[in-house]
């Protein structure tokens, strides 16, 4: 089986998060894409998709792509620059699986911290953007340095065990069930 992670990433926090998951896996044949790069020819069986996460949803580029999925297994991981135990970012990993559920089986999803964006720091309180609170600024500082080595291992352990059963399901001719 082949295993494909496409990723979306701002500052690099998903790329970070892609990376390790790509490391993590054991399969025979994996590849990994940043979509910056272009659109990638889906030919796998399992698809990993990343994006970093804006008001709630999926960055633009990942979002238009992922409404392009059918019938794959397909896990989803996002970072977002808030706290990954929030409903916030419950809803910004739903907005991704929202996405593809009905057209591919969901084998998991993760999300977690990563980095705000410097670029967004600095729109603070210009152009109608609100002036940062004070607990948003030592918000941004306990986050800068997301994700951690914690957050990657954990993310590749999720799809490695996923994966796994994925494929295990289908060796026994077992139906595979979306998490979903």
């Amino acid at each position: 089986m082949k295993v494909q992670i496409i990723y979306s990433s701002l500052t690099g926090c998903t790329k970070k998060v892609a990376d390790a998951i790509f490391n993590g896996i054991d399969v025979e044949e994996k590849t990994i894409h940043n979509l910056k790069d272009g659109t990638p020819v889906l030919d796998g069986d399992i698809i990993l998709l990343g994006y970093w996460g804006i008001s709630g949803n999926p960055n633009d580029d990942m979002k238009a792509f992922m409404q392009t999925i059918k019938g794959k297994a397909v896990g989803i991981f996002c970072t977002l620059g808030y706290y990954a135990d929030s409903a916030h970012a419950r809803q910004t990993v739903e907005a991704g699986l929202n996405l593809v559920k009905e057209n591919n089986a969901v084998i998991g999803s993760f999300v977690c911290n990563g980095a705000v964006s410097q670029t967004l720091i600095d729109d603070q309180g210009k152009g109608g953007n609100p002036i940062p609170t004070e607990q948003k600024e030592l918000r941004w500082e306990m986050i800068k340095n997301h994700p951690t080595a914690a957050e990657c291992a954990l993310a590749a352990e999720r799809f490695h065990e996923r994966i796994r059963l994925y494929i295990r399901c289908k060796e026994l001719h077992i139906d595979f069930i979306s998490v979903l």
